[in-house]
């Protein structure tokens, strides 16, 4: 039994080492349907998702900048936009489990879908902001 547990925790070892080692080309992410594909394209989802967050954060705080603390009838306030951010959020986390779960396949594959969500709503929640800006700005 301990000799058991230890062969796999020296593949789980050697398995994670392998791939923070290796650098995934996302530009030509591998093909396939298997661990090591799910694995390479999860980390190229990954990157993108992180830039994308961090202009969503540069946008939100921007937007959150110019906003006053309470609303009045034509403007919308640095309040209103905390909790719609929390709100969109939520939805975005819950709505990207949905479409992963709901398009099968291996869970692998699965954990990439909904990363590419996120990454893709977190791009369109971006552009959104920005035109929150653009608006408040003018006002």
């Amino acid at each position: 039994m301990k000799m058991r547990f230890l062969k796999v925790m020296i593949s789980l070892s050697v398995m994670s080492f392998s791939t923070a080692v290796l650098a995934v080309d996302c530009d030509s992410p591998p093909g396939g349907v298997g661990l090591d594909s799910a694995q390479a394209n999860l980390q190229c989802v990954e990157r993108v998702q992180k830039e994308n967050d961090k202009k969503l954060n540069a946008s939100y705080k921007k937007l959150l900048g110019i906003l006053r603390d309470n609303s009045d009838e034509e403007n919308f306030s640095h309040s209103q936009l905390v909790s719609t951010e929390r709100a969109w959020i939520a939805f975005r986390d819950a709505e990207c489990e949905l479409k992963a779960s709901l398009a099968g396949g291996a869970h692998q594959w699965r954990v990439v879908n909904q990363a590419q969500c996120i990454s893709d709503m977190t791009a369109e929640r971006t552009s959104q902001l920005n035109k929150y800006y653009e608006d408040a700005s003018d006002n």
